[in-house]
């Protein structure tokens, strides 16, 4: 049994995650962005769900119902419309400035590699995000053929050059914009 009577079906240090152009896999198996939440759930095991009410900004039909699934144990969660279609997978690193309700109770343990590369080497790699003159750039981009995989910064203002996988909160994958 996993945490609050969950089962998981893989131990969080065994999880794989591979990103490549046009291409995600997790633990081998591969998957698609958007998927069904039910794709996720055969690999992963069941996840917690996480309903959130309507708001203001709520105002299209596929935002009607937001519902976000979290795998506490394994440090993984996504994103989806309806409840059903997953538009953004996560893996949640570090402790950042936010904690939503819906962000797994514990960091990812697995391995997470882009392109065959470790994950921080093609972060690191990738070209800075635009931003405003004089602004602090707020996480680095990855595009990966049809998708695009987003690390956030835990400290906006630190030096490029000194970060470590200590200091990025979360890698997400979802369709690229465009």
């Amino acid at each position: 049994m996993g945490i609050f009577g969950r089962k998981i079906l893989v131990a969080p240090e065994d999880v794989i995650i591979e990103l490549n152009d046009d291409k995600i896999t997790v633990n081998g198996v591969a998957i698609d962005i958007p998927t069904h939440i039910d794709a996720l759930s055969k690999i992963l095991g069941k996840p917690r769900r996480a309903v959130f009410k309507k708001d203001k900004d709520m105002n299209s039909a596929l935002d009607s119902k937001r519902v976000n699934y979290a795998w506490d144990k394994l440090g993984l969660c996504c994103y989806t419309r309806n409840g059903g279609v997953v538009y953004c997978f996560e893996m949640r690193l570090n402790k950042g400035e936010i904690c939503p309700k819906h962000y797994p109770k514990e960091f990812f343990k697995g391995k997470v590699k882009i392109n065959g590369a470790n994950w921080l080497e093609a972060v690191k790699n990738a070209p800075p995000t635009p931003i405003a003159p004089d602004e602090p750039e707020f996480f680095r981009e990855i595009t990966l053929g049809g998708y695009s995989a987003v690390a956030e910064y835990v400290d906006f203002g630190q030096d490029e050059n000194s970060r470590t996988e200590k200091d990025f909160t979360t890698l997400s994958v979802q369709l690229a914009e465009g």
